[in-house]
């Protein structure tokens, strides 16, 4: 699975190697005793160096006004800010955070986004502008977020079948309960 190679593992050697910093280590007592036991001691181990980085592109995000834990990414801000956005913004019962990807440096990564505002889902709105973010086809999770890859919105506004697509893949992902 994709989003295995972006945690990190878990491994017994760990214990012995030290090389997980933060995390509190077994002395060997402590771990004598967990062995006559027959308890085998997991710990995380670091994940590969450059796995993350082959996972994700080099788009960067401009993220708008919202809380909560879902992110939308549409493909510009004026895309955000329209009626159709007003639409998504109340059938999904809140005040999602939008974003659009930007070229400067005021933009962040997508991972730092997961990061630092802790979402559960984030929704991109078009394949294509999902596969910015990722190289190749984007996976089922990122760090501990669903992405969901709806219709673009202008396959949303000229589409009626496009609009059944969105609120069916809004409501299995539990962006929404549906009621």
């Amino acid at each position: 699975m994709p989003g295995l190679k972006q945690r990190q593992r878990l491994t017994p050697t760990t214990l012995e190697t030290g090389a997980t910093p933060g995390v509190h280590m077994l002395s060997s007592r402590q771990q004598a005793y967990l062995e006559a036991m027959d308890i085998t001691v997991w710990n995380l181990r670091e994940a590969r160096p450059g796995v993350m980085a082959a996972a994700m592109g080099h788009a960067q995000l401009k993220l708008g006004p919202g809380s909560g834990g879902v992110l939308l990414v549409c493909a510009t801000d004026s895309e955000s800010a329209g009626r159709l956005a007003n639409d998504i913004d109340r059938s999904l019962g809140g005040a999602p955070v939008w974003a659009w990807p930007v070229g400067d440096a005021d933009g962040i990564s997508l991972d730092c986004a997961l990061e630092e505002n802790l979402f559960t889902t984030v929704a991109f709105f078009g394949r294509q502008l999902a596969q910015q973010f990722f190289a190749g086809e984007p996976p089922a999770h990122c760090k501990s977020a669903k992405l969901v890859v709806l219709p673009s919105m202008q396959e949303l506004q000229r589409s009626g079948g496009a609009r059944r697509t969105l609120w069916r893949s809004i409501c299995r992902s539990g962006m929404i309960d549906p009621g």
